[in-house]
């Protein structure tokens, strides 16, 4: 039998530690919020120089879809091209598929949807918190949670997104470096 499961195991290195993987969420998350800055400056020249009032179910629209279209484009970029964004290039960190392969854009798209999902759970989750909203709050850091303290039950240490997208996760040693050859005699600039 050949499940995914027993697949990924013969993958060779080693999954990703769960404070790795966060720090290179937290690399990507400053990053991506540059890239937000950055993608939003058309919209706010454009109110700018215009003069124009932005209506408030104008920006709720650009907020909703644009912002989520951009981080998608920021990770599928990573991960397709190459396994790695910024952060987990930073950390050392790949994501492949369960077998060893790359992943395609659909494949990056599941994966991108589902951990927003959970990072969804988490801003409502502050958003409820501030609103004194204290048992809906603690169930939102619940889902969260339990999204990535996933990898600590899971047979090869994938967070839940990635069981779920057929994703794996891995740390990625130092190849190391060649040792450079003595000069011969004689040999002389």
């Amino acid at each position: 039998m050949n499940t995914p499961e027993i697949v990924s195991s013969q993958i060779p290195g080693r999954s990703a530690a769960f404070f790795r993987r966060l720090a290179a969420n937290a690399y990507d998350a400053v990053l991506l919020f540059a890239v937000w800055i950055l993608a939003a400056a058309p919209f706010a020249i454009y109110f700018v120089v215009l003069r124009r009032a932005p209506t408030s179910a104008l920006m709720q629209t650009i907020l909703h879809w644009y912002w989520p279209l951009v981080g998608f484009a920021y990770f599928a970029y990573g991960w397709v091209r190459g396994g790695q964004t910024f952060g987990m290039q930073a950390w050392r960190l790949r994501v492949s598929t369960v077998h060893g392969g790359p992943l395609g854009i659909l494949r990056a798209l599941v994966r991108y949807l589902l951990a927003l999902t959970w990072f969804a759970a988490l801003a409502d989750g502050f958003v409820l918190l501030f609103r004194h909203a204290d048992q809906d709050a603690l169930i939102a850091f619940a889902v969260f949670a339990l999204a990535y303290l996933w990898i600590f039950f899971d047979p090869q240490a994938q967070a839940l997104h990635d069981r779920l997208a057929g994703t794996r996760v891995l740390f990625v040693p130092r190849s190391p470096r060649p040792r450079k050859q003595p000069d011969a005699p004689g040999d002389q600039n």
